[in-house]
C-alpha cells in the first residue's frame, strides 16, 4: 500500500497518483471514525505505567525515617495507581497520547479525593469547593507540622495527605518526562524529589531499600521506555527483544543495583542525614533544634542523646535553662510571642518586667554556656538572667518573657557566661506573697471561650477551697504528680492527642498519660482557671553532671550537660513581689522545688566563697572544659587513618561505575538496532511499523552515531540534508555507505513498498563504514566523549 505522507522533493520515487487516493482514503476514515481510526496500542502501556508505579513506591521507601510509621504507603498506591490509571488509558488510542498529562492531573486530583475527602465530595472522588477548602485546610496542618517537628514526624492524616499527594504529583511528573516528552531519563529528577527530604532530615539518611528502590525503579523506566515505547511512541503491538539484549539488559540492571546497594555505605545521606537527628524540614543550618513551638506533637521526645549543650555552673546541682515562654494559649497550637522590634539589642542590662522586688534576697549564679549542636534563635540561660557576656551577633531581652532571641544569628557554636540574680524562695514568703496576677500582662490570665468542662471542673476540683495562691499552685502540682498519673512519651501519638490545645488537655486529663507537655500545659491552664497567672516555659531540665571543673574570679565551677533528652516544658506561675516561679508537674522528669515540699527555707545552692562583690571580669577564663577523648590505642589509630583512605577509594570506584553507565546504555542500544538490522529475534516489522524496519534502524543508528561524534542532527531537515551534514563532518563528499543508508530509508519511507536496494548485511556494513569514518576523523577527547558522554541518549535523532 502507498505511504501516509510524501517528502518534499522525492516526487521521483512517491507516485503522486497513489499517493492522492491514500490520504482521500485516510480522511474519509479519519472523518468516520474520528481518533479511533488510529491503530490501538498493545499491552505496553500498562509496562510503563507498572514501571512508573514501582519507580515512585520504591524510591517512598526512603521516607520510612521521616515519618514514624508506613500508614501512608497503602493509601500512596492508591493515590499513584489513580494517576496513572487516566493516561494509561487515554494511551490506547495514539490520537489521544496529547492528552496523556491531563489525564495525569485528573487522575491525581480523583484519587487524592477519593482516598481523603470521600465524605465531601460528589459520588465519592469528584472534588467539590468544600473538597477544596478540607485539602487546603489539611495542607496547612500537615506543613505546620512538618516545619516544627523533629523527624520521625508523628504520623497524622494530614501527613500521610501531604505525602500521598507528592508521589502522586511525582507520578503525574515522570509519566509526562517519560512518554510524553520521551525523555525517560528526565525521570531520575522525580525520584530524587522523593528521596530529598530523608537525605537532608533524618539521622539514616536514605536507607538502603530506598536507594535500590529508586535506582532499580529508573532503570526500569529507561528499559521499558527504549523497548516499549521508542521516541515516545508506545507500540501498537507486542515488543520482541533481540536476541541477547534481555540478558544483556538483566546483567547490566544487576551490576548498577549492586553498586547502587554499595553506594550508601559510602556516600553521607544514604546512611547519614545530611543535618543530625532532630532536625527539621527547613534547611536553615546544621545543628539539632529544640525548636520552642509546641504545635500538633511536640518532637521532644525523638531527640538523641547527643549532647546539646555544656555549662560550667557555680550551683551544686544542674539548672532549669530556659529557650522561650509560652503564654498565648487562645489558639490550636501554642507558640512563644515575638520579641518587639522596638526593643534594642543588648544583653547587658537584664530587668524583667514583672520580677522580684528590691528587697528580695537574691544568690548570684555564674553559668558559663557552650553550645554544642543545637542551633535555635532563642538561647538558653538560666533563670532569672541579668547579664549575659561573649556573645557573638545581636541579641535581644524581652522584659515580658524573660527571654533572649537572636536576630539573624543562632546558638550553634556559641559560648558565653551568663550572671543569674536568682530569688530565695521559701513557702513562708510564697505563702505571704499575693497571687494577684493584675500586675503582669493580661495574655498570661487570658483563656479561650472553648476550655472543656472537664478541665474547668478538674482544676476546681483539686484546689477544693483554697484561697491561697500557693496553695492552689501546690495542689495543681501535687494532683499532676500523683499516681493517678503516668509518664510516656508513646500514648498520646497512639492514641491521638499528642500536641497542644484544649482538646488535647481533655483527651490528657481523660487518660493521664503524656509528657512534660501535657503536664505542664494542664497546670498552666488549671492555674488560669483558679485565677492565677501562668505560663509555659521551654528549655532543658537539668542535666547531667560530669567530670569537668572551673574557676571563675576565685569561684568553684562544677560541669554538667544536656542532651536532646534532657528538653522541657514546665509551668510558672506569678506571684507579686517574687516575679514568676518555676513549677515542676511532669513525673521522674526534672526536680520538685523544695519550697513546695518543705518548710524549711531554700537557698539556690551557691559555692562557699561566693560574695555580693563576686563579679566576673572579662578575662576570668576556666580553669578546666569537658573532658576530651583519650588518645587512640595503636590498632584503634591505624584503623581511623586507614578509613578515610578506603572510602575515598570506594567512592572513586563508585564514582568510575557510574561513569561508565551512558557507554554501557549506548552500546547496548547500539548491538540491539544491529542484531535487529542483521534479521535477529523481533526483526521483522509488522505491516506499517516503519520504526522496526531494518533500513530505518540502520538510518537512526548512522545519525546517533554521527550525534556522538559532536555531528548536529537537526529533526527538522529532510533526509539529504541530514546526509549532506554528516558527509561535511567526513570531508564534504557523500560516500557510497551514507548513499546506501539514504537511499535505502527513503525508499522505505516515502516510496511505494517495494524490495529495498540494500540487503541487510549491507545496511550493517554501511553503519559500521560511517562510524569507522567518523571514529578516524575525530579527535582524542572526540572519541572520548563519543563513547562515554554519547550525545544520543539524551537528544535521539
Amino acid at each position: 500500500m502507498a505511504r501516509h505522507r510524501a517528502h518534499p522533493g522525492h516526487g521521483a520515487r512517491a507516485s503522486l497518483a497513489a499517493i492522492v487516493p491514500a490520504v482521500r482514503n485516510l480522511g474519509t476514515a479519519y472523518m468516520s471514525r474520528g481518533i479511533f481510526a488510529t491503530p490501538r496500542t498493545g499491552p505496553a502501556r500498562w509496562v510503563l505505567a507498572v514501571a512508573i508505579l514501582a519507580a515512585v513506591m520504591g524510591a517512598s521507601l526512603s521516607l520510612g525515617g521521616v515519618l514514624t510509621d508506613f500508614g501512608w504507603w497503602p493509601r500512596a498506591v492508591v493515590v499513584v495507581s489513580g494517576t496513572l490509571l487516566l493516561p494509561t488509558l487515554l494511551r490506547r488510542y495514539p490520537a489521544l497520547d496529547a492528552y496523556a498529562p491531563l489525564g495525569a492531573l485528573a487522575g491525581w486530583l480523583l484519587s487524592l479525593t477519593f482516598v481523603f475527602f470521600p465524605g465531601s465530595s460528589l459520588l465519592g472522588f469528584i472534588p467539590t469547593l468544600a473538597t477544596v477548602d478540607a485539602a487546603l485546610a489539611m495542607a496547612s496542618e500537615a506543613s505546620t507540622t512538618i516545619m516544627s517537628s523533629n523527624t520521625p514526624v508523628t504520623s497524622t492524616v494530614p501527613l500521610f495527605f501531604l505525602v500521598c499527594a507528592g508521589l502522586g504529583f511525582v507520578a503525574l511528573l515522570i509519566d509526562t518526562a517519560a512518554i510524553t516528552v520521551a525523555m525517560p531519563a528526565a525521570s531520575a529528577l522525580g525520584l530524587i524529589m522523593v528521596m530529598l527530604p530523608p537525605a537532608f532530615t533524618t539521622k539514616g539518611g536514605i536507607g538502603t531499600m530506598g536507594f535500590i528502590g529508586a535506582a532499580a525503579g529508573f532503570l526500569l523506566i529507561l528499559g521499558c521506555c527504549q523497548w516499549y515505547a521508542p521516541e515516545g511512541k508506545v507500540r501498537a503491538t507486542g515488543v520482541r527483544f533481540s536476541s541477547g539484549t534481555l540478558s544483556r539488559a538483566s546483567l547490566l540492571g544487576a551490576a548498577v543495583v549492586l553498586v547502587m546497594a554499595f553506594a550508601p555505605t559510602i556516600i553521607p545521606g544514604f546512611t547519614e542525614g545530611s543535618f543530625p537527628q532532630g532536625s527539621r524540614l527547613d534547611q536553615s543550618g546544621t545543628g539539632t533544634r529544640l525548636d520552642p513551638m509546641i504545635s500538633l506533637g511536640n518532637d521532644l521526645r525523638s531527640q538523641s542523646t547527643e549532647v546539646n549543650l555544656t555549662y560550667l555552673s557555680t550551683t551544686a546541682q544542674p539548672q532549669y535553662l530556659r529557650l522561650s515562654t509560652l503564654e498565648n494559649f487562645t489558639g490550636k497550637s501554642w507558640q512563644p510571642s515575638d520579641i518587639p522590634d522596638s526593643l534594642p539589642s543588648g544583653t547587658t542590662n537584664l530587668v524583667p518586667a514583672a520580677g522580684p522586688s528590691p528587697t528580695v534576697t537574691t544568690a548570684e549564679t555564674l553559668t558559663m554556656v557552650t553550645i554544642e549542636a543545637l542551633r535555635s534563635e532563642w538561647l538558653p540561660a538560666p533563670l532569672s538572667p541579668s547579664k549575659v557576656e561573649n556573645l557573638s551577633g545581636q541579641w535581644r531581652w524581652n522584659p515580658a518573657t524573660q527571654t533572649i532571641k537572636g536576630r539573624f544569628i543562632s546558638t550553634l557554636g556559641q559560648s558565653y557566661l551568663v550572671r543569674s540574680e536568682t530569688p530565695v524562695l521559701s513557702q513562708a514568703s510564697l505563702e505571704a506573697a499575693s497571687g494577684d496576677p493584675s500586675g503582669v500582662d493580661p495574655v498570661f490570665r487570658q483563656l479561650p471561650n472553648d476550655v472543656p468542662a472537664l478541665v474547668k471542673d478538674t482544676a476546681l476540683s483539686v484546689v477544693g477551697t483554697e484561697t491561697d495562691a500557693f496553695a492552689k499552685a501546690v495542689a495543681l502540682q501535687n494532683y499532676l504528680l500523683s499516681s493517678e498519673f503516668r509518664y510516656d512519651l508513646n500514648t498520646p501519638a497512639s492514641a491521638g492527642y499528642d500536641g497542644s490545645g484544649m482538646e488535647v488537655l481533655e483527651a490528657f486529663l481523660t487518660k493521664k498519660s503524656g509528657y512534660c507537655v501535657h503536664f505542664s500545659a494542664a497546670m498552666a491552664v488549671m492555674a488560669r482557671e483558679v485565677g492565677l497567672a501562668s505560663r509555659i516555659a521551654v528549655g532543658y531540665a537539668p542535666g547531667t553532671r560530669t567530670t569537668a571543673v572551673g574557676e571563675i574570679e576565685g569561684r568553684q565551677l562544677r560541669g554538667y550537660e544536656a542532651t536532646g533528652q534532657d528538653a522541657h516544658a514546665w509551668p510558672e506561675i506569678y506571684f507579686e513581689g517574687l516575679g514568676w516561679v518555676p513549677f515542676e508537674p511532669t513525673p521522674s522528669r526534672g526536680s520538685v522545688p523544695d519550697y513546695t515540699q518543705e518548710e524549711s527555707t531554700s537557698v539556690p545552692t551557691a559555692d562557699a566563697t561566693a560574695g555580693p562583690n563576686d563579679v566576673p571580669t572579662a578575662t576570668a577564663t576556666a580553669t578546666a572544659t569537658p573532658s576530651t577523648a583519650a588518645p587512640l590505642a595503636g590498632g584503634e589509630q591505624a584503623t581511623s587513618q586507614l578509613g578515610p583512605v578506603l572510602k575515598s577509594s570506594a567512592i572513586i570506584v563508585l564514582l568510575l561505575l557510574l561513569a561508565s553507565v551512558p557507554a554501557a546504555l549506548r552500546l547496548l542500544v547500539r548491538r540491539r538496532r544491529l542484531a535487529r538490522v542483521r534479521g535477529g529475534t523481533g526483526a521483522d516489522p509488522q505491516p506499517g511499523d516503519d520504526a522496526r524496519a531494518p533500513e530505518v534502524l540502520a538510518w537512526r543508528e548512522m545519525l546517533a552515531t554521527a550525534a556522538d561524534y559532536g555531528c548536529p542532527i537537526d529533526p527538522a531537515l529532510t533526509p539529504a540534508r541530514q546526509v549532506a551534514g554528516v558527509a561535511e563532518r567526513l570531508g564534504g563528499t557523500t560516500s557510497p555507505a551514507l548513499a546506501l543508508l539514504l537511499d535505502s530509508y527513503e525508499q522505505r519511507v516515502f516510496g511505494p513498498p517495494t524490495p529495498s536496494p540494500a540487503g541487510r548485511e549491507d545496511l550493517v556494513d554501511a553503519v559500521e563504514s560511517v562510524t569507522a569514518r567518523l571514529r578516524s576523523r575525530a579527535t582524542t577527547w572526540g572519541r572520548f566523549r563519543a563513547r562515554a558522554l554519547p550525545a544520543s541518549l539524551i537528544s535521539r535523532p
